[in-house]
C-alpha cells in the first residue's frame, strides 16, 4: 500500500485571500456574462419592437 498525501493544511489568512480571489475572478465572469445577456436583451426588445411597428 501507498501512503496518502493530504494537502498541507493553511492558515486562516490563506485560506481567505484564496477565497477572496476566487470570489473576484467569479464576480468579474458574472458582470460579463450580465452584460452579455442584458445586450442580447436589447437586441430581441428592439426586434420584438420592429416587428410589431411593421403590423
Amino acid at each position: 500500500m501507498t501512503k496518502r498525501d493530504y494537502p498541507k493544511e493553511i492558515s486562516q489568512d490563506e485560506w481567505l485571500k484564496r477565497q477572496n480571489y476566487f470570489l473576484e475572478e467569479q464576480n468579474k465572469r458574472l458582470k460579463s456574462e450580465l452584460a452579455e445577456s442584458k445586450e442580447y436583451i436589447n437586441v430581441l426588445i428592439n426586434k420584438l419592437k420592429l416587428y410589431q411597428s411593421k403590423q
